[in-house]
């Protein structure tokens, strides 16, 4: 529940789902009207705070505000219940979050008094959240609605037809020391206004944090593989080499490349070529000690291995189990089995310098291509048999 809440806000901040959109807007605008509510509950049922206020106005709010969270509740809801099906941008489903709570906030600001009470700053509050999580088309007209009221209101009392912060007996801040109540009432709604927000931001970073994240694993990924892509194993090479040559500690690079890779496009197609490199990927990964080795796809049908703390015996164990293994197991595309072969050639890391080892390793690679492939040959050792 939990897990599918956050991707669905997630979802809802990146790609604008007017679905999840209702819900989290709901989820945060729902308890600023539940608190205005209970302390407006409170007044209404004490005479010494009710003083303060315009009864009449004040119980006819308090029937307003009710309703609107009822409204936002059951708004997101049903948003909630259809989310599946729902299309992505649904401007009614829109509307009806939005409108109710805009233009209601923008008339409860009014009625309280929007230049001296944290009502206006819970209003730019909810704008926020209101951009945050819908389109800006959305938002516009409502925005202009609001404007209107506010504008409207404004020059009503100025010319004297309405008074200010209508909803009270008299405006909070009227040259005279706060009561009580009004102390408290600020406190609260001040905390109202900040606290939501500052969690907002919180998680806001968090997921910039988390989609970073995601963005730098895709750039050091292949996507069809799963395995490092190019320039994370060179960047890896270039950082291991430099360990190397520090601490003189044994570092090994596998090349290896699929035989007779085009032929398998040509006769089984793309897909089946796809089938090939992926299923490859996972025998890589399987192959490698986790957190220390590293296999990547350098591109087309050609793969790397690179191996710290491994010695060239041990490097030409892990290349010639990969190729039995793969030798032994025929690639499964639909109905049909791809007997599919590889070849590798390995190579030492010397002084630090990885990309002569990475040389190294492509010219064997390539000599166990003429060799007859599918099979093993080291680099550096011209006298030792090439290895199936």
């Amino acid at each position: 529940m939990i897990a599918g809440l956050r991707e669905g806000v997630d979802g809802a901040l990146r790609q604008r789902r007017t679905a999840m959109a209702c819900v989290c807007f709901s989820l945060l605008t729902v308890p600023i009207l539940l608190l205005l509510a209970a302390l407006q509950g409170w007044a209404l049922t004490h005479d010494e705070v009710l003083q303060y206020y315009r009864p009449e106005r004040l119980a006819a709010v308090q029937w307003g505000v009710g309703l609107l969270a009822l409204w936002q509740v059951l708004v997101a809801g049903l948003a909630w219940q259809r989310r599946e099906w729902l299309p992505e941008h649904a401007p009614r489903w829109a509307a009806a979050a939005l409108g109710p709570v805009l233009i209601g906030w923008c008339a409860l600001a009014l009625l309280y008094g929007l230049q001296d009470t944290p009502m206006g700053m819970l209003l730019i509050e909810i704008l926020v959240f209101a951009r945050a999580f819908f389109l800006l088309r959305d938002i516009t007209p409502l925005l202009a609605a609001g404007a209107v009221l506010i504008v409207g209101h404004e020059l009503l009392h100025g010319l004297g037809v309405v008074s200010y912060a209508p909803l009270l007996s008299q405006p909070m801040f009227a040259g005279e020391e706060l009561s009580d109540w009004w102390t408290w009432w600020l406190r609260i709604m001040f905390n109202a206004s900040v606290l939501p927000f500052a969690a907002a931001l919180f998680y806001l970073f968090s997921s910039l944090a988390r989609h970073r994240a995601e963005l730098e694993m895709l750039a050091r990924t292949d996507v069809l593989t799963g395995l490092a892509n190019r320039r994370e194993f060179m960047a890896r090479l270039a950082q291991e080499a430099q360990r190397q040559q520090r601490g003189e500690r044994p570092l090994t690079v596998v090349m290896l490349d699929v035989d007779h890779f085009k032929q398998v496009n040509d006769t089984h197609g793309h897909a089946a070529g796809d089938q090939v490199l992926s299923s490859l990927g996972r025998l890589l990964q399987g192959s490698v000690r986790q957190e220390v080795d590293l296999a990547a796809r350098l591109g087309g049908e050609e793969f790397a291995l690179l191996l710290p703390e491994t010695d060239t015996e041990g490097a030409q164990r892990v290349a010639r189990k990969i190729v039995e293994a793969l030798r032994g197991t025929p690639i499964h595309h639909g109905s049909q089995l791809l007997p599919v072969t590889i070849s590798a050639g390995v190579a030492p890391v010397r002084d630090g310098d990885g990309e002569r080892a990475l040389r190294l390793a492509d010219d064997s690679l390539y000599e166990a291509k003429r060799q007859g492939r599918d099979r093993v040959v080291m680099a550096m050792e011209p006298h030792a048999d090439a290895m199936h």
